[in-house]
């Protein structure tokens, strides 16, 4: 069960201003309203909107956004720090199910696409030191697309402009940018579904290919943080890179990107090849069988 409040709290201004970007509880004339969301298992732990403006220059607005969750099961972090000594110390944690939880939001950046939010997650009681934040990072929100960002497994932040839509997962039939296939495996990779080709024999799990990534941050989403990439442009290009003049099936998973040549994934000589990359489309790793 989650148990959700908020809170809002301001600080003294700063003096120094920032330069052209997306500034978040500024004032202009036709703000851009954004939602964002906390969800925790798929369930929503916090929501609300926030007005984003573009601005050539603006203060620091010093607003942070609090919030408190409740989470019904443990929750592990692995990058728990404290300062200790003048030293920040690291470790793993792990918070019992019913301990609640706060987070604090605020504006840490700017770019032409987006602001960059600062998040820090403690503990609510006493119980853990005031010094100790269980996860701190940054999100980089976009104006005109949802983001999500990965905390900890299954805990995951997100933004995007009110009214925004998914696109379908529908066949679109174009140059470069590949429709999927039925049943298409590289959508069963996004989801962390078994993609097995025909006359394949093994387990279930050996077939899940994105499992193995963890590492590298890639873990499954909300099928709505799923999506086709039908741009002629981008799949064009990434069609050059990989080296082949076929048609590329690109797929969005959360802030990752899949692409896919479609080679077979069938029995008895599968071969086939995904490249994964990131959401500034750096080349991470690549994984399927075959020569």
């Amino acid at each position: 069960m989650l148990l959700v409040t908020m809170l809002a709290a301001f600080h003294p201004a700063v003096a120094s201003a920032q330069g052209r970007g997306w500034r978040w509880f500024q004032s202009c004339s036709t703000p851009t309203t954004m939602v964002l969301e906390a969800r925790l298992d798929s369930a929503s732990a916090f929501r609300t909107t926030f007005p984003a403006c573009f601005l050539d220059k603006a203060p620091w607005n010093t607003k942070v956004l609090r919030f408190h969750f409740t989470p019904g099961r443990a929750v592990e972090w692995p990058n728990a720090s404290v300062w200790r000594d003048g030293d920040e110390r690291r470790f793993a944690a792990t918070t019992s199910a019913g301990r609640t939880l706060v987070a604090q939001i605020y504006e840490q950046g700017t770019n032409t696409s987006g602001s960059i939010l600062g998040i820090a997650i403690g503990t609510k009681d006493s119980v853990t030191p005031l010094d100790t934040v269980l996860w701190r990072g940054a999100h980089n929100a976009s104006a005109t697309d949802q983001v999500l960002t990965e905390l900890v497994p299954r805990l995951v932040l997100l933004t995007y402009p009110l009214g925004w839509q998914p696109q379908p997962l529908a066949r679109v039939d174009t140059t470069w940018c590949a429709p999927p296939r039925s049943n298409e495996p590289l959508l069963l990779d996004a989801q962390f579904l078994p993609a097995r080709g025909k006359s394949r024999t093994g387990a279930d799990s050996e077939f899940v290919n994105l499992a193995s990534f963890s590492a590298l941050g890639i873990r499954r989403v909300p099928r709505d943080s799923i999506a086709i990439i039908r741009d002629e442009v981008v799949c064009r290009r990434i069609a050059k890179e990989y080296g082949t003049n076929k048609p590329m099936l690109i797929v969005r998973v959360g802030s990752f990107y899949l692409a896919d040549d479609q080679g077979s994934r069938d029995g008895p000589s599968p071969l086939w090849e995904v490249a994964v990359y990131d959401r500034n489309w750096r080349l991470l790793i690549s994984y399927g069988e075959g020569q």
